[in-house]
């Protein structure tokens, strides 16, 4: 048992609380996650509109060929706006959300978890994640087929692929993508909802509730139905993993793998083709592996609520 949970008396549900009672909510346990997520999604939107326009500027072009949404959209793509603006995300932010963390853990060190994350607790994070990216990638293979035949959901995917375009594309700089979409991404995403939002519901809810509306707002966050629909599962294991293991950096660990994988960035790493059909079946053995060691991780949590 750690530090954190030293003088705090197990609940039914095993959430650990002082006085075996959950605390008051202050007016930060929701403002603070709300503002955050706010400021997250002006600050990448804000900046990546930026870069375009100093793109726009350095390159010479009229504005007035900027006068439909077509041509902006290429801007995006060509100033690859959306990773730049990533990158300053992760360099402002992060820093800002762990500044965060900080001042609250000192009065509710239950805010954050860092707890000693034994290896095994590694290999089950990356089981688990990767088995959630196999399952996703069958549901969107479907919704695809789908979309064939249903109208709305063919706009929908066209539009999660044209935002897809903004982060990964063949001819950008691949270390830029690298650096955005696996690591300043994960970081800064994960800081806010599981260190922030996960934490703050902990606090003064039972676990079970931070990690669902963990798992909800992240997915929501991404607005498109069809990138919902792709990131609902990977957010609910991110945060059921992290609630198991106490440790933030595994689900930050957790995301990188992720969205290495997920994003196409490891086929072009190795020069697959992005419909690799050994690497899908990987993911979908990877299922099976990951549901097994989390069902392991549950009961190895549950046996340590007996021991305390």
């Amino acid at each position: 048992m750690s530090l954190n949970d030293q003088n705090k008396a197990p609940l039914e549900d095993g959430d650990f609380v002082l006085n075996s009672k959950y605390p008051r909510a202050d007016i930060l346990t929701v403002a603070a996650p709300l503002l955050f997520m706010l400021l997250h999604a002006l600050f990448l939107n804000l900046t990546a509109m930026g870069i375009v326009v100093i793109y726009t500027f350095v390159r010479g072009i009229p504005f007035s060929l900027l006068s439909s949404q077509e041509a902006i959209e290429r801007l995006f793509l060509d100033a690859q706006a959306q990773n730049w603006a990533s990158v300053l995300l992760g360099l402002v932010m992060a820093p800002v959300y762990s500044l965060y963390l900080k001042y609250r853990s000192r009065k509710y060190p239950e805010v954050v978890l860092l707890d000693r994350a034994p290896r095994r607790y590694w290999l089950t994070a990356f089981s688990a994640i990767m088995g959630s990216l196999g399952l996703p990638m069958v549901w969107i293979s479907f919704l695809i087929n789908l979309a064939q035949s249903n109208a709305w959901l063919r706009t929908q995917y066209e539009t999660y692929t044209k935002a897809i375009q903004t982060l990964i594309r063949p001819d950008g700089y691949f270390w830029l993508e690298i650096l955005a979409v696996v690591i300043m991404i994960p970081i800064a995403e994960e800081l806010l909802f599981r260190g922030i939002l996960q934490g703050e519901i902990r606090r003064v809810a039972p676990a079970w509730i931070a990690v669902l509306l963990s798992a909800l707002a992240f997915a929501l966050f991404h607005l498109m139905p069809f990138q919902i629909a792709f990131v609902i599962l990977p957010g609910l294991v991110l945060a059921l993993v992290y609630e198991l293991t106490r440790n933030l950096l595994i689900p930050i660990f957790m995301h990188m793998v992720y969205n290495f994988f997920g994003s196409g960035i490891f086929a072009r790493l190795f020069g697959l083709p992005e419909d690799n059909m050994t690497l899908f079946l990987v993911e979908i053995i990877f299922i099976f592996i990951g549901l097994f060691m989390v069902i392991r991780l549950i009961g190895e949590y549950r046996y340590r609520r007996k021991q305390v």
